[in-house]
């Protein structure tokens, strides 16, 4: 059960260096060494990625007011299939990141796993909103 645990903490630990915003914010998980310490280290730096997202989203969405080359149906088609895949992205998400739940079955790092599946995957996708709709 410890090397689960630790194993636990070391990819968390992993995500946290990879997502720069979080890891620059957050040097106090660092320090975090219990399962509950981690855990809430880790559920606030999911909770800021998850407003991250959020406010990606609206910029993003607001790009498509802006769009003076492409026909008006398309332009409308193209939204709703982004509106679309976004809503698949947040289902997919979820159930993933449920699933990795249950890799840790019966492991007290169950929880927690969880939720650094829900952060990286936020992360990632706030960074490929990002580069398709705001770094051009």
């Amino acid at each position: 059960m410890r090397v689960s645990i630790l194993m636990v903490v070391s990819v968390g630990l992993g995500l946290l260096v990879t997502n720069p915003s979080f890891a620059e914010d957050e040097s106090v998980c660092s320090e975090a060494q219990t399962t509950i310490e981690i855990g809430e280290c880790v559920g606030n730096g999911y909770k800021k990625a998850d407003a991250e997202l959020n406010a990606v989203w609206k910029k993003a969405m607001a790009t498509f007011k802006s769009n003076d080359y492409m026909p008006a149906d398309d332009l409308k088609t193209w939204r709703e299939t982004l509106l679309a895949s976004q809503r698949d992205w947040i289902k997919f998400k979820e159930e993933d990141c449920e699933a990795v739940g249950y890799e840790w079955f019966g492991g007290t790092g169950r929880s927690n796993a969880v939720v650094f599946c829900l952060l990286d995957r936020t992360t990632t996708r706030t960074m490929d909103l990002k580069s398709r709709f705001l770094d051009r």
